[in-house]
């Protein structure tokens, strides 16, 4: 009994030793890669943008969705906005890789919106549509010429991301004295997909402007209560669920600076 403790307990600690080696190998193995990972990010270019652009929206869905409440209601209001095309604005950071590749995150922002309206000697309807987008992309980038980091350069890009989408519905009816308003916030997410391409324009080393042309095409699902997926908005004459449809051209300016002196 005692020789068998006495080789138990010797197996714990070579065990225990083992244990601590392969703790202390993984501690140098993730600072080592740590210490590599932000050397390379640290010798290569890092820029970081901020732009504003215009783009066309589809909404073929909520174009729908507007046709068939004006078929229900008693009275034809007339269609004054239906969802025009808008600004959009982006912050984006791009990391240049080696060869003719970089790589960039960004946020970008915009919306657009609807309203039927009808106004007379006996009352006054209107009904507003907000349409509201938040997209979160990751972007590759070929330069077709020479490095982007370092020369002015014609590149193609393809991004993709997740979308976030807000509705917000306001209804109002006044009729002599009485007035009634109604209120409906819904939520919408997906994802998409947006290939392009983008012209960079040095100004000086460390300053260059990008003019950006793409077309964004989503993959969205249904409108939906905040609180409940499961209650989803649908279009009561097709039958399909009321989707966002951010699909359309982008056209953009963005500016960039760079963290860190170029050499050409």
């Amino acid at each position: 009994m005692d020789t068998c403790y006495g080789e138990k307990e010797q197996r714990t600690k070579r065990t225990k030793k083992n244990n601590d080696m392969k703790s202390i190998n993984l501690k140098l193995y993730m600072a080592m890669t740590m210490i590599i990972a932000t050397t390379t990010i640290e010798a290569q270019n890092i820029f970081l943008g901020g732009g504003f652009g215009g783009g066309t929206f589809g909404m073929n869905s909520v174009k729908d969705y507007n046709q068939t409440i004006l078929k229900q209601l008693p009275f034809k209001p007339a269609i004054k906005e239906n969802f025009p095309p808008y600004f959009f604005y982006k912050a984006e950071i791009i990391y240049c890789l080696p060869d003719n590749l970089s790589v960039a995150v960004n946020v970008t922002t915009t919306s657009t919106g609807s309203r039927l309206s009808l106004a007379d000697y006996s009352g006054k309807y209107t009904l507003d549509n907000i349409q509201k987008g938040l997209f979160t992309g990751i972007k590759l980038l070929y330069a077709t010429g020479l490095k982007m980091g370092y020369l002015n350069g014609l590149n193609l890009t393809m991004e993709g991301g997740a979308a976030f989408s807000k509705m917000n519905i306001s209804e109002e009816l006044n009729v002599g004295t009485e007035s009634q308003n109604d209120k409906m916030d819904l939520n919408a997410t997906g994802f998409y997909v947006q290939p392009g391409a983008c012209y960079f324009l040095n100004l000086t080393k460390q300053f260059k402007v990008c003019a950006n042309i793409s077309y964004y095409y989503g993959i969205e699902k249904g409108y939906h209560l905040p609180n409940n997926r499961k209650q989803i908005l649908y279009n009561q004459e097709s039958g399909s669920p009321v989707k966002p449809q951010w699909d359309g051209i982008r056209l953009g300016i963005t500016a960039y600076w760079n963290l860190r002196s170029t050499k050409k």
